[in-house]
Parts: C-alpha cells; sequence; structure tokens
C-alpha cells in the first residue's frame, strides 16, 4: 500500500535581487517520516524551511499538504509548527505554561489541557515537571520541551531549523537518537534542516542534499554515502579522498583511470557518458582503504605512501599518510587492531583499495 504524502513542494523558487536562493525545488514527503536537507550555510536551507512555514512566499512553485495548496495561506493557518535553533521557550513561564501555550492560545478548556499537558509530557519522558522553571532544566531537556509546545498542537509536519545547533557534541550525540524517538513515537513528519551531516544520516529516513539552491541528490543515508550521483555529494556526505586523474579506457561500464599518482585503477563503475582522455576526480573512502608494510609484495591498484600523524578516536584510529609521488595527504579509517597498533609514524606503507570502492565524475562536476 503505497504511503501518503503529507508534504509536497512542486518547482519551488525564491530569488532576491540577482541572488537565487532556492532553484527548482521539488519533493514529495510521506507520512510519518523524517526527511532533512543537509546543505553548508548559505546553500538555501532556511528560505526553503521559511517557505513551507508561510514566512516566505515563494515566487514561484507551490507547497502542498495533503493535496491542499498552501498558496495564500498565513502562517498560523497552516498545519504546520517550527521549532528554532534557540528554541524561543519563555522564561517568565513555568514548563506546563510553555507546553499549553499555543492550546491557550486556541482557547481549549483548562481541564482539557492540563490532561493534554501532562499526557505529552509522560511521552516525551519528562512526567511531572510542569511546575518546573524552564531555568531548572538542562540543554536536552529544554530542546524535548520546545518540541512537545509543538507536537501538543498535533501539527501535519514539524518543521526544526537546526535544533541541536547550540547545544555540545555529547548533549548533541544524545539528542540525535531522542530526537528520533519522538519522531517515531508520535508518527510525526519531521523536516529538519541542517549543516552537520552527522545528524542527517543518523536520524533520517530520506536525505536531500543541497547547494547552490538546488537538490544535489535525494535519497536514503546509505544511497547518498555509498552510491552518490554528483561529486558534491561524494565529498560533502562523509569523508573522502579525491584523486585527479584520467580515463585511460572504459569497457562495459567500468573504467581504467589512471590517477595523479601514477596509480592505473581497473574495474571502476563508471556513467558511459564520460570520455576516454577526459578529465575526472576520484573518491575513496577512508575506510575503504587497505594499508600493508611497503616490504610486501605491492598488488596491483597499489600506491606508496608515508605516515605523518596517527589520531585516536575511540574504537578507529585516523591514519594521515603522505602519498610518495604527488605530496598529497590521504586519510585511512582502521579499528584498534593488534596489526594496526604496529604501525608508526613515518613508516612506510602500500596503500589499495577494491576498485567497485571507487566513484567517479567529470572533474568541472565539483562545486
Amino acid at each position: 500500500m503505497p504511503s501518503t504524502i503529507t508534504l509536497e513542494c512542486q518547482n519551488l523558487s525564491k530569488q532576491f535581487g540577482d541572488f537565487h536562493a532556492v532553484r527548482n525545488i521539488s519533493c514529495r514527503i510521506p507520512q510519518g517520516s523524517f526527511f532533512s536537507i543537509l546543505g553548508p550555510s548559505g546553500c538555501g536551507k532556511t528560505t526553503l524551511l521559511r517557505m513551507l512555514a508561510g514566512f516566505l512566499e515563494p515566487d514561484s512553485g507551490d507547497i502542498a499538504i495533503h493535496g491542499q495548496s498552501m498558496s495564500n495561506v498565513p502562517p498560523n493557518r497552516r498545519p504546520v509548527n517550527m521549532v528554532f535553533q534557540h528554541l524561543a521557550l519563555f522564561p517568565m513561564m513555568n514548563v506546563g505554561d510553555n507546553v499549553a501555550y499555543g492550546l491557550k492560545r486556541r482557547k481549549v478548556g483548562k481541564a482539557e489541557i492540563r490532561r493534554r499537558v501532562a499526557e505529552v509530557l509522560e511521552r516525551i519522558g519528562l512526567p511531572g515537571i510542569a511546575s518546573k522553571s524552564v531555568d531548572q532544566l538542562s540543554g536536552g531537556q529544554k530542546q524535548r520541551i520546545a518540541i512537545a509546545r509543538c507536537l501538543i498542537l498535533e501539527p501535519e509536519v514539524l518543521l526544526l531549523d537546526e535544533p541541536l545547533g547550540a547545544l555540545d557534541l555529547k548533549l548533541r550525540e544524545h539528542m540525535k537518537v531522542e530526537l528520533k524517538k519522538l519522531q517515531q513515537a508520535f508518527g510525526a513528519t519531521f523536516v529538519y534542516i541542517t549543516h552537520d551531516q552527522s545528524e542527517a544520516m543518523v536520524m533520517s529516513d530520506t536525505v536531500a542534499v543541497m547547494n547552490h539552491g538546488r537538490f544535489e541528490q535525494m535519497g536514503s543515508p546509505q544511497a547518498l554515502y555509498y552510491h552518490p550521483e554528483t561529486a558534491f555529494v561524494a565529498g560533502f556526505v562523509g569523508d573522502s579522498n579525491r584523486f585527479k586523474g584520467e580515463i585511460a579506457g572504459i569497457d562495459n561500464g567500468t573504467a581504467s583511470v589512471r590517477t595523479e599518482c601514477g596509480q592505473l585503477l581497473h574495474g571502476i563503475p563508471v556513467d558511459d557518458s564520460l570520455p576516454a582522455g577526459g578529465k575526472v576526480d576520484l573518491f575513496v573512502r577512508p575506510e575503504a582503504i587497505h594499508l600493508n608494510p611497503s616490504s610486501s609484495q605491492q598488488a596491483e591498484n597499489t600506491i606508496t605512501g608515508t605516515v605523518q600523524t596517527i589520531l585516536f578516536d575511540g574504537g578507529n584510529s585516523r591514519i594521515l599518510v603522505r602519498e610518495n609521488n604527488t605530496g598529497s595527504e590521504l586519510q585511512v579509517l582502521l579499528p584498534q587492531t593488534r596489526e594496526f597498533q604496529t604501525i608508526q609514524q613515518g613508516a612506510s606503507l602500500n596503500l589499495s583499495w577494491a576498485a567497485m570502492q571507487s566513484r567517479v565524475f567529470q572533474a568541472d562536476d565539483v562545486a
């Protein structure tokens, strides 16, 4: 049975003077899903979110919620609510009054308000704190209260404008999990904007990667990570090593690529539109690279380098290796195995990876 589409955008565009903030955006967001818009600062994320909320009118295109156009519908009449980065809780009100604020504006009865506030506080895991001052809450608790204040109004769509941006790292990691749990518990449709790829990848059912006002690619976190469709997505989502190279030949959808390091890689999946001899950028993830001592026999698709830095990071370590021919620096991600512990700064190593782990794009496709 197909999913019900809660929110649909058709060819949305917005321009400020000569600046094109949003360019021809279209998407369909299923009911009860977590949809993230991921991109660098200035790519148009906030402008798009403000159009969804009704704070900005698009120059062209349409927004529909459950099939009903939102054209000329003011923000307070739209079935959406918004959580801002700075939360905007009222310090002069206690927790219960903050959560109940929207219900009071709708003139809901006092008994009904008390019941619904108690219910929503229970569901977000903070029962019995209605009488507390918001100043007594931790950062994570304030986040949940800000979300509860929106969810108690039962919006069709909850818009979240980088709500974790002001939190410290440990709390931000915790709240990523809590936000996903809340979204699933309430069955709400979340539209979340962020420049932090970890937030988008961990929480989302679907991620739209935005760049220069456009959606470069839209799909599951796994699809974006393992099958990027543009060089921008390959470089922005997750960490990647990038090599400049040239197509040496193409046969049945795979190519041989000669990199700037002099390495000839075979069997790389490519778009047939790439011409032989064309300049390309080749991307490979740090965890896809294998290290072997330089004294070992060199396998095909191998380059040599020298260990510059070893960065410990809990269960993994990030090894920075300087490639011997060009001096370019590569990142390698390794688990803390016994073999890894023998690697020392200054060691000479062979680096190799499976050709199928590479992604190749035309050189001018890099944003």
